[in-house]
């Protein structure tokens, strides 16, 4: 999802996607999973609701946010 190709829709790549997430956790700073979903969702339509997981994924590994399980919800490292 990283690399491209010719077939690749670029608002629902995987670098893109993650720049909507990190915009909106940086006004709310903390969001529910369910609430970051939907507001990806009306920003990108859909189709982002497939690369949503790997697009959290990919932040997670590169250390951007963190997971707070028992109240389920995601924040952006500082």
């Amino acid at each position: 999802m990283i690399t491209p190709h010719k077939y690749l829709n670029l608002d629902l790549s995987l670098l893109n996607l993650g720049g909507v997430i990190l915009t909106i956790l940086s006004k709310d700073n903390a969001v529910k999973h369910d609430e970051l979903l939907e507001k990806v969702i009306l920003v990108r339509g859909g189709s982002a609701k497939d690369v949503f997981i790997p697009t959290l994924s990919f932040l997670y590994l590169m250390g951007k946010i963190e997971y707070q399980k028992d109240i389920d919800t995601i924040e952006l490292v500082k």
